[in-house]
C-alpha cells in the first residue's frame, strides 16, 4: 500500500528532522506549506503533526473531520495521558511527545502504515475507563454563557465578566467551572479553543 507521508512541524530544522529518521527507514516525506492544499481524498495521506498551540490543535481537529481517511500521528507538547487523549479524541490515530526517540516516531508512524497503533498503557486504561468524555459529547453553550466566552476570548479576566453579568467573582468561577465541565474542557484555554474549533465563537 502506498502512502504519502508529510510531517508539519513550524520548525524547519525539527521538520527536517523527522523526515530524516523516515527516510532513513525508507519512508518517503514531504514538508507541504499548507497541509490543507496537500490533502486529496484519492490517495492514503499520512500527516506527522506537531501540536504545540491552540491553532495546531484547531488543525488536527479541521483535519480529521474534512478529510475522514487520513491518518495522523501527533507530536505531543507533553506526555500526560490527557494530552494523549485529547489528541486521539481530536482525531488522531497515533500520538507520541515531540521530545520522542527517533526510533519511537520511525516506530509510530511503521505502525501506523501497517495499519495497527501505538499508545502507552497509561493512555489505554485511561480510553477505555468509564466516562472518558471526547470533544464530541461537548455540549454547546447557551448565548449567555457564549457571551462570557466572548469576553474572555478578548482578554478579560473572570472578575470582568462577573461585573458585566451582574455575578460575584465567587459565583462566576464556579458557573465556568461548570460550563467547562460541560464542555468536557479542563479549563478556560480548552474551553475557547474547542468553542472556536465548534464555530460557537
Amino acid at each position: 500500500m502506498f502512502v504519502r507521508i508529510a510531517v508539519f512541524d513550524p520548525l524547519p530544522v525539527y521538520r527536517h528532522g523527522v523526515m530524516a529518521v523516515l527516510r532513513e527507514a525508507g519512508l518517503g516525506t514531504e514538508a507541504p506549506d499548507d497541509v490543507f492544499a496537500w490533502m486529496d481524498d484519492d490517495h492514503l495521506r499520512l500527516v506527522v503533526l506537531s501540536l504545540q498551540a491552540g491553532d495546531d490543535w484547531e488543525r488536527l481537529g479541521r483535519l480529521c473531520r474534512t478529510h475522514a481517511g487520513v491518518l495522523v500521528v501527533a507530536l505531543l507538547p507533553d506526555d500526560a495521558v490527557t494530552t494523549h487523549v485529547r489528541a486521539l479524541a481530536y482525531g488522531a490515530v497515533a500520538a507520541l511527545p515531540r521530545d520522542a526517540q527517533p526510533s519511537a516516531v520511525r516506530a509510530a508512524v511503521e505502525a501506523v502504515i501497517g495499519g495497527r497503533t501505538v499508545l502507552p498503557i497509561d493512555v489505554l486504561r485511561s480510553l477505555i475507563a468509564p466516562g472518558v468524555l471526547t470533544p464530541q459529547e461537548a455540549v454547546a453553550p447557551s448565548p449567555r454563557e457564549l457571551e462570557w466566552l466572548r469576553h474572555l476570548s478578548t482578554g478579560a479576566t473572570v472578575a470582568d465578566v462577573a461585573d458585566r453579568a451582574g455575578y460575584s467573582e465567587r459565583m462566576m468561577f464556579r458557573l465556568l467551572r461548570d460550563l467547562y465541565q460541560r464542555m468536557r474542557t479542563r479549563n478556560r484555554t480548552e474551553a475557547l479553543l474547542l468553542a472556536r474549533e465548534r464555530g460557537w465563537l
